[in-house]
């Protein structure tokens, strides 16, 4: 659910989620998850844009069309209805139950991303962050920054920053809550750690 050349691959597998989503109770996800209804489906704010997710599909809140990797990540949020509240414990995907074999990919994929786009801008990162929802943590250095996302309800991120110096290259770490894998599988944990470093850079250029 990353930048692909094949994008029909994900239309196909969001057309499967989308016929599914016909039979979810969205009452009883939104009690659980704690959401808003809207009409036969439900709100679900995710990294500062609101969608709707309904038996017929997601969209935008306002009509508009979302981004396939959005749709999926909301999709399975739903027909997934996790449960239990978050830990406060934030782990790195690699830790998460059975996150190692795909962190490697993860870490070239987004956060090598991440850190090469705003080295040497943590003001524009900390603004992105700011419009985001994200709340700013004490971090070790006025060089680094640490923000954290209410990225889905009861699904946060953490983001740790560390720009470059004379010695090392920037650095970006993303955190998971560790009851994180209750709401999302890690495939889609995974695209919203993506998701949240494309919104860091649609936030920045908008800035």
């Amino acid at each position: 659910m990353f930048d692909s050349d094949r994008p029909d691959v994900y239309e196909t597998v969001y057309i499967g989620l989308v016929e599914r989503l016909g039979g979810v109770d969205f009452a009883g996800a939104a009690a659980s998850l704690g959401l808003e209804r809207s009409g036969a489906g439900c709100l679900v704010p995710l990294l500062g844009r609101d969608y709707l997710v309904g038996p017929t599909g997601v969209t935008l809140a306002d009509g508009g069309e979302a981004f396939i990797t959005q749709r999926i990540v909301l999709a399975w949020y739903l027909l997934h209805a996790g449960s239990g509240e978050p830990c406060g414990s934030m782990v790195p995907y690699r830790d998460l139950p059975g996150g190692a074999d795909f962190a490697r990919a993860l870490q070239t994929i987004t956060y090598q991303r991440l850190a090469e786009g705003f080295a040497g801008r943590l003001p524009e990162l900390k603004g992105a962050a700011a419009s985001l929802g994200g709340e700013e943590l004490e971090s070790s250095s006025p060089h680094d920054g640490a923000w954290r996302f209410p990225a889905l309800p009861k699904l946060p991120l953490e983001l740790r920053f560390y720009d470059a110096d004379d010695e090392f290259p920037a650095e970006a770490k993303v955190l998971f809550d560790l009851t994180a894998p209750n709401f999302l599988d890690l495939e889609c944990l995974a695209a919203l750690a993506h998701i949240l470093v494309i919104e860091l850079e649609r936030a920045a250029k908008r800035a």
